[in-house]
């Protein structure tokens, strides 16, 4: 099938997905949908799948983002760099010690209330001052927000695709 016939698609089934709109059997082919143009989008960005893994939760689209970063002293506000369903990245000062920390994610026009989660840092810049890009990876999101997470996600993406 050629690929603005399948992304044009793809675009219907999101939006009925966004509208709550899918049958059983439609959600099932959105998400297989959702995965296929998810592996597209990480071969495009240079990466791949490990076995067994999601590639929807690896690939990431940058946006930025306000996000409040709660260490055990405190909380940084900082804005996204990127975001996946897996995690995102952002800057923050000095050397941040806590590896597990909580988080609140202000997503664009929603009217519900931020993704309040858990993340782990999974990679850290290495600078000698300033800011320095910290990676986390959200060891816990509530299902509602996750799908909210996943659904603004490949909004973002499909922004980004022209045909």
């Amino acid at each position: 099938m050629d690929f603005s016939v399948w992304l044009t698609s793809f675009r219907e089934l999101h939006e009925r997905a966004r509208r709550k709109l899918h049958t059983s059997e439609e959600r099932a082919l959105y998400l297989e949908a959702r995965e296929q143009l998810a592996r597209s989008l990480l071969a495009a960005q240079g990466q791949s799948v490990q076995p067994g893994s999601m590639a929807r939760r690896n690939f990431r689209v940058p946006k930025g983002m306000p996000v409040d970063v709660c260490f055990r002293t405190g909380s940084i506000r900082s804005r996204t760099l990127d975001i996946s369903s897996g995690g995102f990245s952002c800057t923050l000062p000095g050397n941040p010690l806590d590896e597990h920390l909580g988080f609140v994610l202000w997503l664009p026009e929603q009217e519900e209330g931020p993704v309040v989660g858990r993340a782990r840092i999974v990679a850290a810049s290495t600078t000698e001052s300033g800011p320095r890009r910290v990676s986390f990876a959200f060891e816990f999101v509530s299902e509602d927000d996750y799908e909210r997470l996943e659904m603004m996600i490949f909004d973002l993406a499909l922004t980004y695709i022209t045909t």
